[in-house]
């Protein structure tokens, strides 16, 4: 086996060399850059989570092409690039045919590498970022393929990488599907290559470690995306591997599709929300409909599937801009809708969904507020009360699937403007939690619930003693309903479990107490209870920071907020105080639960808001 691993990479470094002089300058001059620091993806050094739709016209060469990817070929152009501009996607992924890229495969054509590179750059021209994914399923032309990169994987990304080496908003997904299990033998294989036994034959798998190096010899700055196993959807067992250009920040972001929609946020986690808190993770590729792997409930689950994602920052991309039945229902592009939706109906898809989502994630970072846009959980009476005020900052603000708004419905929110917010619930109680989640007592529309145990009497008295039993049960409550759970503990707890500790001492204690540690376990958001500190800018960011720091070890990927209050009547924080707090934790939390009495403590936070916008000094 070792020699024959020696020979194949021999015969890989030929094909390389023989490639490797073709021209290589077919991409436009580029406009940004991605790159990746940590576990986010980055464009032009600002954070940036994926809004992206999938292009399926040039799956094959043009002779190679059958059934629905026909018409889609005859479509696709300028015209179809705009539509999805125009429906704040901005990121597009290619799916491209390795047996019409292989210079030694039976399709290899230079007029498909030309259109290739083409639709490449019309999609640049257009502000367009790019993934190129390779494809080696049926749709690419030919009727079998090895379930990992082959020879002609590694031949294929020779042709493709000189291409686009100096365009840093194009990605390279290296191998679309890959078919095998998500078991610790499957990810050595998935790493090191070697013979992958498969029905109906074997074939000798190019490692993905062999695969990045050959292609940073090429492109050494492009990210590139490493797909999962079991068909793309899972990441859960991931092994390391190296990226030789970048050893210290590896510039590799990871794939996973489909994530399930029968199995929820546990599963969810398991598969590729824990990952993302060590990489940056994308689903690129998502699809919702119908007819295809459909589920009764498929709208809400999409609906949380959405929110999980956001609550993440994790981006999507949605399958496809160019077949009908999917998330568009016609030529025209005409998004898809869950209107009337039934399991077998053809025509129900996550359009409207997932292009409403774009919007609301587009206004809320289009340039005029810190980047990324933070997160926020507040009650519909504060956002009520902001909006009476300041209409149009609150909607840029709040109006975003980033945005969990606690005692308000769906209806409720749209009336508001607010249609793009999250709809949740607050309990200070898991006993009333899990009758009103269990009997279906929830509002129209609710996709999270919050749990703020405390010491008054509305949390009973076994809970404030034992709150990570408690927080674990609510948790499980909510994912067994298809909902997501945030945590949020209160700073008063203390005087439970710590009797006697001074008032002064209550966020040291809570600490000490690991309640954050114990309530975040199984939690998807975790928040701070940090107004008790706001007076004490320093100490403000220091609590969060360890508050923050126990949940993440807990439950690596939990979404982190900190509570952030304007305060109430007579103790009323100012607009500067407030954006004080904010500066000293936006690099530490994905946003705030904000919290504001009427009146003066209100004004305050509008001009808070206002801050944010620049548009106060």
């Amino acid at each position: 086996m070792g020699r024959l691993r020696i020979l194949i990479l021999l015969l890989l470094a030929a094909s390389v060399a023989a490639v490797a002089a073709m021209p290589p300058a077919r991409a436009v001059a580029a406009t940004s850059v991605i790159t990746v620091s940590h576990n986010q993806l980055l464009r032009n050094g600002l954070p940036w989570v994926p809004r992206g739709v999938q292009i399926v016209g040039i799956v094959a060469p043009d002779g190679a092409l059958s059934g629905k990817y026909v018409a889609a070929h005859q479509q696709f152009g300028y015209a179809e690039l705009q539509a999805a501009v125009s429906d704040h996607a901005d990121v597009v992924r290619f799916q491209v045919s390795q047996f019409g890229l292989d210079p030694e495969g039976p399709l290899y054509s230079p007029a498909y590498v030309d259109e290739v590179a083409s639709a490449v750059q019309t999609a640049r021209s257009l502000g367009l970022a790019v993934i190129v994914s390779l494809q080696a399923q049926p749709p690419a032309g030919e009727p079998s393929r090895c379930p990992l990169p082959d020879a002609g994987a590694a031949r294929a990304w020779a042709v493709l990488a000189p291409m686009f080496a100096g365009d840093g908003d194009v990605m390279f997904e290296l191998y679309n599907e890959p078919g095998v299990a998500a078991t610790p033998a499957g990810w050595i294989q998935w790493r090191a290559g070697g013979e992958v036994i498969f029905p109906g034959g074997s074939c000798q798998a190019v490692g993905m470690q062999a695969l990045i190096a050959q292609i940073r010899t090429q492109a050494p700055a492009n990210v590139i995306i490493v797909p999962g196993l079991k068909g793309e959807q899972s990441l859960g067992g991931r092994m390391r591997v190296v990226d030789p250009a970048h050893r210290s920040d590896p510039q590799l972001a990871y794939g996973v599709h489909y994530p399930s929609l029968s199995r929820g946020v546990t599963y969810w986690d398991n598969t590729f929300g824990t990952t993302s808190a060590a990489v940056p993770v994308i689903v690129t590729e998502w699809d919702g409909n119908s007819t295809t792997n459909c589920v009764p409930d498929t709208p809400a689950v999409a609906q949380l599937l959405l929110d999980y994602l956001a609550s993440k920052r994790i981006g999507i991309v949605g399958f496809a801009f160019d077949l009908p039945g999917t998330i568009v229902a016609d030529p025209a592009f005409t998004p898809t809708s869950y209107a009337a939706f039934a399991c077998g109906t053809p025509g129900g898809g996550p359009g409207q969904l997932l292009f409403s989502s774009f919007a609301a994630q587009a206004q809320a970072g289009d340039g005029t507020q810190p980047d990324p846009p933070p997160a926020w959980i507040v009650s519909a009476g504060v956002l009520r009360g902001l909006a009476a005020m300041a209409q149009s900052t609150t909607a840029h603000f709040f109006n975003s699937p980033g945005t969990f708004v606690t005692g308000a419905d769906a209806p409720t929110l749209a009336g508001l403007g607010m249609g793009s917010a999250v709809p949740a619930v607050s309990f200070a109680d898991e006993s009333k939690l899990a009758a009103a989640v269990t009997q279906g007592r929830l509002r129209a529309g609710t996709a999270a619930v919050v749990y703020a145990a405390g010491a008054a009497r509305s949390t009973p008295r076994a809970q404030q003693r034992n709150p990570a039993h408690y927080y674990a049960v609510a948790a499980r409550i909510a994912h067994a309903h298809g909902l997501l759970f945030i945590a949020a503990p209160q700073a008063s707890l203390v005087t439970v479990l710590a009797p006697g500790t001074p008032r002064r001492g209550l966020d040291h204690a809570f600490i000490q107490l690991r309640i954050a540690a114990g309530t975040a376990h199984e939690a998807d958001a975790f928040e701070a209870p940090a107004q008790g500190s706001q007076g004490d800018p320093s100490g403000y960011a220091d609590f969060v920071s360890a508050a923050s720091g126990q949940a993440a070890h807990s439950h690596p990927g939990i979404e982190l907020l900190a509570g952030l209050s304007a305060g109430a009547t007579r103790s009323t924080r100012s607009a500067e105080a407030l954006f004080d707090a904010f500066l000293s934790t936006r690099l530490t939390v994905a946003g705030y639960a904000f919290s504001a009495a009427p009146g003066p403590a209100l004004t305050a936070g509008v001009g808070f808001l206002r801050k944010l916008s620049r548009l106060e000094s």
